[in-house]
């Protein structure tokens, strides 16, 4: 009788621990679809957000066009007086768009010279002789810079005559 008491008991702690396990996973499980729901929204609300932000600075550029242009038109110049006695006036209209500088590229000279340089540097560091790094730095640097710079002068004069 002890026996089956043991069995029963065991069981019963058995089943009861498993049934809490099921749940415990359907509610992480719940957590994490959840929370997949929240960072949905989260991001759908982001978008509108930077949409709006992206159409305010839309209408701002349109804005400020519209005011270079009005005020363009807002000044007017006399011109002479023609032979009949009448003055004319005539119209600026200039709206200029907003110029976006290009940011000029470095030529191949001076691209060599920065490479050169730097591995010339390195090199005379290694290199040097009596343990005297510095030196040996600064020599190489300035021959590696000179070999560099020439190389990319050739370079691009090979360019200008390829295009």
């Amino acid at each position: 009788m002890k026996n089956t008491l043991i069995i029963l008991s065991a069981f019963f702690i058995m089943v009861s621990c498993n049934q809490n396990s099921k749940t415990e996973v359907e509610q992480a499980k719940q957590m994490a679809i959840d929370s997949m729901k929240n960072q949905a929204a989260l991001e759908a609300k982001q978008m509108v957000i930077d949409s709006m932000k992206l159409e305010a600075q839309k209408q701002a550029s349109i804005d400020s066009l519209n005011a270079l242009n009005v005020t363009a038109n807002n000044r007017s110049t006399p011109s002479k007086v023609s032979a009949g006695g009448s003055t004319s006036t005539s119209n600026n209209t200039v709206a200029s768009a907003p110029t976006v500088a290009k940011k000029k590229k470095m030529s191949g000279a001076v691209k060599g010279a920065l490479i050169g340089g730097g591995v010339g540097a390195v090199s005379g560091a290694i290199i040097s002789r009596n343990n005297k790094p510095l030196k040996g730095a600064l020599i190489g640097g300035v021959i590696g810079a000179g070999v560099g710079a020439g190389t990319g002068a050739i370079i691009d004069a090979q360019n200008k005559k390829s295009n």
